[in-house]
């Protein structure tokens, strides 16, 4: 059954959307506030495939879900007119640099097998155009040429459909927002150069880029497209939202793009351009240094292509660039990066796509490593940076430079032949070799399931305290193992531990609840106190972050137990294994009752496969 059929199960047996005054989920269960609880249909409820149980409690009513409850809450959300993205957060707060690499990764990782794949097959035809082996002017040239660069030339489109699913909006919106800004009108008046802006209503003006093989400008499209859609489908009215909400979503969210962030985008391009030109009129060696730094974060956003320009105005001036003598060097840095994660990654699938990143990127076309696999391992990103601006400060001290335009691959080496040639293949062993041992150093080695897979897992006692079986948990839904066996330990000083090696998968926004997976798929939840979810975080420091790796010894958060008693709540910490079909049986092997250090072995569960 659909999530969407599951949620409108569930609202019509509560009573219906206007019984409903509030919903919101915790960790494990969708919460209701309602005008009347005599409506609810409990026995249709437990008959819902999906749901575990239900309690009404403190005037809410709570419907046991499991720890996917997020799937089922958004299209709740979506049904009462409700913010879905208020209960949604993983509770993990991140900066901007690294919430935009977060969401570029989400975005281009299903794009990344199309632009590997185009970005290999153009990387080896620009090798070999640039070794005479085939001429740029055969139909044999312009036919692959056309399989390879289409990806490229269109990738506004693919970022698209990508983007609308991490922002949760409709695709083909998205796509129709890739579509307008490379329409034929828009194209058209670019290529001719005639005239600089549109004028809508006569007044507002839309000025004309190039948007072909943009990035930046569709994501914070897409992402303005997303809010633009949730606010008019709320304050319309059911029956107008079928035909109107798109309407009127497509025409601002078009509308904002074409005067505001494509424009914003393409000056951003242009002013590092300017800013480039002026750091060489100072100094080389510096514009190296400052060049080869952003040269990584240039080509991330898309923004790379405003040096293109200077390189060809150098080239006219003065017959000769040392701009792109840096490109050449920010792309063997971003390869030897990448080549460095080969040695990290354990699966045959991830080495395929790392390999073929890498040789795409000695081949020039580095955006598969940079999108699929640099803005993953943020560590690697940083390698790459510092691996290009070492390189291209020491190519520029001695002044390399290239006498012809060519596109930045290995099989542009040939074009520096003569007194710069031993400095350019310098830079790039510099720019390899600094990047790859960088990032080996810095990016610890994935782990996968089959290096530590047991089964068994052992489960510890998360604080130092008194055992309490799982029966005598004062909440139901725990105590009738609805959610799954476990125990719960009486902390007598509110410092939490990992019950078991694993990773961090959740970290709930009211900070009372943590979600760790082990290496061999088992799901376990660690619910500090009963009822907490309704402090909004307060009495709870969590240190861990969502994919961190804990073990027994790892402390994941403090209780600050008085002030939790205060508020009338339940202290007791409640261990559940969420995914019980993973389990055969508990050893039993201990005497569980009484007192326990942190870290204790209190059972081990035998896993069925």
């Amino acid at each position: 059954m659909k999530h969407e059929d599951v949620a409108k199960q569930i609202i019509k047996n509560v009573g219906g959307a206007d019984n409903i005054n509030n919903a919101w989920h915790c960790m494990t269960r969708l919460r209701f506030n309602l005008k009347d609880e005599k409506q609810v249909d409990y026995e249709a409820l437990e008959k819902i495939s999906k749901v575990v149980g239900t309690k009404y409690q403190s005037d809410q009513l709570q419907v046991v879900i499991g720890t996917d409850v997020a799937d089922y809450f958004a299209p709740v959300a979506k049904e009462l007119g409700l913010d879905e993205n208020s209960q949604q957060d993983t509770g993990e707060k991140k900066g901007a640099v690294s919430l935009f690499m977060d969401t570029v990764s989400g975005v281009f990782g299903p794009i990344v097998p199309a632009i590997a794949g185009a970005g290999m097959i153009k990387g080896l035809m620009a090798g070999l155009v640039a070794l005479n082996v085939i001429s740029n002017q055969t139909d044999t040239y312009l036919i692959i040429d056309m399989i390879a660069s289409g990806v490229f030339t269109f990738l506004p489109f693919f970022v698209a459909a990508s983007a609308a699913r991490i922002f949760k909006t409709n695709q083909y919106l998205a796509v129709a927002i890739a579509a307008m800004l490379q329409f034929p009108t828009m194209t058209n008046a670019v290529a001719e150069g005639s005239i600089s802006a549109f004028k809508l209503f006569g007044v507002i003006p839309v000025p004309v880029f190039n948007y072909a093989g943009t990035v930046i400008p569709i994501i914070f499209a897409v992402l303005a497209l997303s809010y633009i859609y949730r606010w008019v489908d709320k304050v319309l009215p059911q029956v107008l939202r079928t035909v109107f909400t798109p309407t009127i979503s497509l025409f601002a969210a078009g509308l904002v793009t074409l005067t505001v962030i494509g424009p914003i985008s393409i000056h951003l391009g242009n002013l590092l351009a300017a800013g480039v030109a002026w750091l060489f009129s100072i100094s080389p060696v510096l514009a190296g240094i400052v060049v080869g730094a952003i040269r990584p974060i240039a080509i991330f956003t898309g923004l790379h292509h405003a040096m293109t320009p200077i390189a060809l105005q150098n080239f006219a001036n003065q017959g000769y660039d040392m701009l792109m003598p840096m490109m050449f060097m920010a792309n063997m840095a971003i390869t030897g990066a990448t080549a460095a994660i080969y040695t990290k990654v354990k699966s045959k699938e991830e080495k395929s796509l790392v390999l073929s990143s890498a040789v795409s990127g000695l081949l020039g076309i580095t955006e598969p490593a940079l999108f699929g696999i640099l803005s993953k391992y943020k560590k690697a990103f940083i390698a790459a940076t510092v691996g290009s601006s070492v390189a291209s400060a020491f190519i520029s001290f001695f002044g390399v430079r290239i006498y012809g335009y060519i596109l930045s691959s290995i099989f542009s080496l040939p074009a520096y032949i003569g007194q710069y040639f031993i400095f350019a293949v310098l830079g790039i062993l510099i720019a390899l070799i600094s990047s790859f041992v960088i990032t080996y150093m810095l990016v610890p080695e994935e782990q996968t399931e089959e290096d530590d897979f047991t089964n068994e897992v052992d489960l510890h006692a998360v604080a130092k305290g008194s055992y309490v079986p799982l029966e005598d948990v004062p909440d139901e839904v725990f105590s009738s193992k609805m959610m799954g066996d476990g125990f719960a330990i009486n902390s007598v000083d509110g410092a939490v531990f990992a019950p078991v090696t694993g990773t961090v998968t959740t970290v709930f926004p009211s900070k009372h609840a943590i979600g760790i997976k082990t290496a061999n798929g088992v799901e376990v939840l660690v619910h500090m106190g009963i009822d907490t979810v309704t402090l909004d975080g307060k009495g709870f420091d969590v240190p861990v972050k969502v994919g961190d790796k804990v073990t027994a010894d790892t402390k994941i958060a403090q209780m600050d137990l008085e002030y939790i008693r205060s508020q009338g709540k339940e202290t007791m910490i409640i261990v559940v294994i969420t995914n019980m079909d993973r389990v055969l049986k508990f050893s039993g092997e201990r005497n569980l009752e009484g007192q326990h250090q942190a870290g204790a072995l209190l059972e081990r569960a035998l896993l069925n496969g």
